[in-house]
């Protein structure tokens, strides 16, 4: 050692130990540099994920349990973040394959870690995203109930039992692992769900489910017709004329269940006032009550059935449900209804089974209906069954409130989009010569929502009520046209009578009557005959029109005074119309 130098030995060593030490320092700053990069970049991704998070979700309520439950699940949720670089994009549902996921191969200097943090293992594969909703890296109970009711139908009480068997470390999330151990019992559910239902539809009761049986059902509890089903069925099958065993017809009912679920959004698009991805109470009683006529009473346990989150709002697959409880209704409705339609005792209604009831409750004429009762008669055998009568009276009650809608633009006076009371009446008047008093009674009935005023629905109602009124009058009074009391009334015995009192050309007389003469046998029913009698009260009043119809007068007021109301209605419908 060279003298004067008071250098140690180890003086060398110890500068290098604290050059790596500073390196160390160095890589650990950059390496903490980059986790907080990477941690900003998943918020990031996490926060445009929860943007794209589809707007029927309601995430599950998180639960503030005791510090080790709270710490288990910070712990957890530091390992995620850990490996979610590893991640990658799936978009298969785990619901849909028993085949297990697909593992990302470990990288090789990425941290190896077990769920309990115990020892090294392998890598944990990341969730599947489209279950993972919040995007989050871990699926919640709520998340896996939701995949499950969305694709099964299975209840949210199932799943938690089977969810809680699985969330071996109990921090109410499930690792892709997890997940995998859940699928399968999901799946034995759902197929043992299948097996139990196919008791009920399998008709010829072999253990299998036809095409014809499985058609059959699915469109009384769907409304999802013949073709349709033929073609998911084939999905499934691919031959038409081999048999579902549970395990297939559970694969079927899933891609039917899919289907109705895409049925319903298009219903929700409409009816979703609020634009919030659910249908409320109040819309559900909207819904209901435009389609079938139900009351806002029942339509509220209706949806009580329904929901399965319990949030007291109906998401896509909740709907679905919703409308296949409609549809149970709507076919109770028609069997009822099938007993006053069906004349010839067949069980099954007509075309002019189905004429007759379609004219009388709307006026629509057989051009009209043809179209509908085609679409409705799934067999093609030229009847309706029940459930094709309530698929055809739906139909029919959906044309009335389009044309409710269209008669409204024209006696909607304050333009305020609803019909009050006086408009009513002033329409009832100047159609049907209808008292006011009957009149408001009436618009009483078809006010569902007792808000004093009428919707396009409940103005269809409202014209039905006023229609029937007007038939069973002129049933009662038939006689006063029947001139030869053959118990018809002819063109013979109504254009004498129009030239004479209105003077109308025969010819145009003879053109009304043909209009209005929907069957075509050259004698007017009480039905055709409220119709003779709107078509010449519109022609006279145009022909007039330069002096305009005051709606608050009587048709017949001169000479009137005094009698009844009965008394003058009958004059005023057998005079058809007076003015002068």
């Amino acid at each position: 050692m060279p003298q004067g130098s008071n250098r140690h030995p180890l003086d060398s060593a110890s500068t290098s130990t604290m050059q790596q030490q500073q390196q160390q320092e160095q890589q650990q700053q950059q390496q903490q540099h980059q986790q907080q990069q990477h941690q900003q970049q998943q918020q990031q991704q996490q926060q445009r994920q929860q943007q794209q998070l589809p707007s029927n979700f309601r995430p599950a309520i998180q639960i503030n349990g005791d510090k080790s439950t709270q710490s288990a699940h910070a712990t957890l949720m530091a390992r995620m973040e850990a490996l979610r670089r590893l991640q990658q994009g799936s978009t298969s549902n785990q619901f849909i394959s028993t085949e297990p996921s697909k593992l990302n191969p470990p990288v090789a200097d990425a941290p190896q870690t077990d769920l309990s943090g115990i020892g090294p293992t392998g890598q944990l594969p990341p969730v599947d995203k489209s279950v993972d909703l919040d995007g989050d890296g871990a699926l919640s109970l709520a998340e896996v109930q939701y995949a499950a009711f969305v694709h099964h139908g299975l209840s949210s009480n199932v799943i938690e039992s089977l969810f809680n068997e699985v969330d071996k470390n109990d921090d109410g999330y499930l690792t892709s692992i997890e997940f995998n151990d859940i699928r399968p019992l999901v799946l034995a559910k759902a197929e043992s769900a299948a097996q139990r239902y196919l008791q009920t539809v399998d008709k010829d009761h072999n253990g299998l489910l036809s095409l014809k049986e499985a058609q059959e059902y699915i469109l009384k509890e769907y409304g999802i017709g013949n073709r349709d089903v033929e073609r998911i069925w084939r999905l499934v099958v691919p031959n038409l004329n081999v048999e579902m065993d549970a395990t297939m017809f559970s694969k079927l009912r899933r891609r039917i269940r899919a289907m109705s679920i895409r049925l319903a959004r298009l219903i929700m698009k409409n009816a979703d006032k609020n634009e919030d991805g659910h249908i409320d109470k109040r819309e559900a009683q909207k819904i209901a009550f435009e389609q079938e006529g139900i009351s806002a009473g029942d339509v509220n346990e209706m949806v009580m059935s329904v929901d399965d989150n319990n949030d007291g709002e109906l998401n896509a697959p909740e709907f679905a449900d919703f409308e296949r409880i409609i549809r149970s209704r709507a076919i109770d409705t028609s069997k009822k209804a099938l007993k006053v339609v069906d004349r010839d005792g067949s069980g099954t209604v007509t075309m002019d089974e189905a004429k007759r009831i379609a004219f009388d409750h709307y006026g629509f004429d057989e051009k009209i209906l043809g179209p509908f009762f085609a679409q409705a008669d799934e067999n093609e055998d030229g009847q309706l069954d029940p459930v094709e009568f309530a698929g055809f009276r739906s139909v029919i009650r959906s044309k009335a409130v389009k044309n409710a809608l269209d008669i409204m633009q024209e006696i909607d006076s304050d333009g305020d989009g609803y019909i009050n009371n006086s408009e009513a009446v002033a329409m009832a008047r100047r159609q049907d010569d209808m008292d006011p008093k009957e009149t408001f009674n009436l618009f009483v009935i078809a006010d569902q929502d007792k808000s004093g005023k009428l919707d396009k629905v409940e103005l269809a109602d409202f014209l039905r009520l006023v229609r029937l009124s007007a038939i069973k009058f002129a049933t009662e009074h038939f006689k006063e046209f029947d001139m030869n009391k053959d118990k018809t009334v002819t063109i013979d015995e109504l254009e004498e009578l129009i030239e004479l009192k209105y003077k109308i050309d025969r010819i145009i007389t003879r053109q009304f009557f043909k209009k209005v003469d929907v069957d075509s046998s050259g004698d007017l029913t009480p039905g055709e005959l409220v119709d003779f009698r709107h078509e010449i009260r519109r022609f006279v009043t145009e022909r007039n029109s330069q002096r305009p119809y005051d709606s608050t007068k009587s048709n017949d007021q001169d000479g009137t005074r005094g009698e009844s109301t009965e008394e003058v209605r009958k004059q005023q419908f057998i005079s058809l119309f007076d003015q002068n």
